[in-house]
């Protein structure tokens, strides 16, 4: 229902953009100014554009490229000589509709949850989906915003607590949640429905390798968060070599997609939850042209500039390191790789965090734990916000025989360097 309006309306703006335009390209032939009827013609295209669904996709689109210098819709054109001005006006206008209602419909994807059902969660993970933050291209791409939204995400915790559904959903992927000694993340092939190998592909930044002295402070202050938990709550804190920034997923763990280049569910065919993780291993020409696909989309980007903004506490339980981006150039990498691979995951990472340590207790903190734990957070990101880290490249992480990681949130295995177009 909400892509048919859009393209209702879409084809609408069109026929009435360039009916102006006919309209302007005549009467500048003719040497005519523009009169009293062609003013209020351009006022009504103003109010249509003010009105309904796209409305809110061009305030949407105005506003992404206030914050990353439009590179995702393309430059204004300049007009050509031996056409009027106006004319090219409109053609802009008309292009930037466009690509407004389709910037549009991929935040609106972003948004949604898929279940078991629409896309395959092995196991169920709607709840830990749910609780994660998404934001828009303009927020990624602008600090202020991004950094206001992780004051948010900080303050829900402080007040609320742990969101333990979403907790519950991610004890799933991790085993010693009982007894002594920490939780220990499970390889893909102990899952509940054990996944084949190269049936996880993400594409990463290690921004260890680029600030080794920030990965050592963050883990010390991992240390000092699981310190201020109660006796006996169980947790995971991630190696500083296991530290990154995930830019892209063509296949999760929760949301299988053996063949990414396949708008229809990435090519994963109906059945049971078993005959589904059978099937998610990719072709190996598949997977070539994957690798490729991300080489492309990493040259055609420039470097990301990142600087930390806060540790913090989510509700879902996961301790985060969490920058903002001064280029905007990762919220267009990440653009560029939803376009490569349409049938990829539709749930993404939008914010720019790292994944420092887990919480996995099946109880509320109470209060004075909670505000233990904040404590820790926000004495650390006093000594932290500001530190920098400028990657040259981004990684494809494989496994020995196909592209994935072997173990939940490890990103172990061998690396695909790609770099960024500024190191080419």
């Amino acid at each position: 229902m909400l892509q048919s309006a859009v393209d209702a309306t879409a084809w609408a703006l069109i026929a009435v953009l360039t009916w102006h335009q006919v309209r302007r390209w005549r009467r500048r032939s003719e040497g005519e100014a523009l009169d009293g009827a062609d003013a209020s013609a351009a006022g009504d295209v103003k109010a249509s554009k003010a009105a309904g669904p796209p409305a809110i996709a061009i305030s949407a689109r105005a506003s992404s490229e206030g914050s990353s210098g439009g590179s995702s819709g393309g430059d204004t054109p300049r007009p050509r000589a031996g056409r009027p001005a106006a004319a090219e006006d409109d053609a802009a206008a008309i292009d930037r509709a466009a690509h407004a209602i389709v910037d549009a419909a991929e935040e609106e994807a972003q948004r949604k949850v898929h279940m078991v059902g629409s896309s395959v969660n092995l196991p169920d993970m709607s709840a830990n989906l749910a609780a994660k933050v998404a934001v828009s291209e303009a927020q990624q791409s602008d600090p202020r915003l991004l950094a206001a939204v992780y004051d948010d995400m900080a303050a829900k915790f402080a007040e609320h607590g742990l969101n333990l559904p979403a907790v519950a959903a991610m004890q799933q992927y991790f085993e010693n949640l009982e007894g002594e000694g920490e939780a220990q993340p499970l390889e893909y092939s102990r899952f509940p429905v054990p996944l084949p190998p190269g049936a996880v592909r993400l594409g990463v930044v290690f921004f260890q390798e680029f600030n080794r002295e920030l990965a050592d402070m963050v883990y010390q202050a991992a240390q000092e968060v699981v310190a201020a938990l109660p006796p006996g709550c169980k947790f995971h804190v991630n190696k500083p070599s296991h530290y990154h920034i995930t830019v892209y997923m063509t296949s999760q763990p929760h949301t299988l997609r053996p063949n990414p280049f396949d708008p229809a569910a990435g090519g994963l065919p109906d059945g049971t939850a078993e005959e589904q993780a059978a099937a998610a291993q990719p072709d190996p020409e598949n997977l070539k042209r994957e690798i490729e696909a991300f080489r492309v989309a990493a040259a055609g980007t420039d470097a990301p500039r990142f600087e930390v903004h806060r540790l913090l506490m989510a509700d879902s339980g996961t301790l985060l390191l969490c920058s903002v981006d001064h280029t905007g150039h990762l919220a267009q990498l990440r653009k560029r790789l939803r376009h490569a691979f349409p049938g990829g995951p539709p749930k993404q990472s939008t914010i720019v965090h790292a994944s420092i340590a887990r919480v996995l207790t099946p109880s509320q903190l109470s209060k004075e734990h909670i505000a233990a734990v904040q404590e820790v957070c926000d004495r650390w990101s006093g000594r932290l916000r500001g530190q920098r880290f400028d990657p040259d490249r981004i990684s494809f992480i494989q496994a020995k025989a196909l592209g994935c990681e072997q173990t939940f949130t490890t990103v172990e295995g061998p690396r695909v360097p790609l770099p960024f177009k500024r190191s080419n």
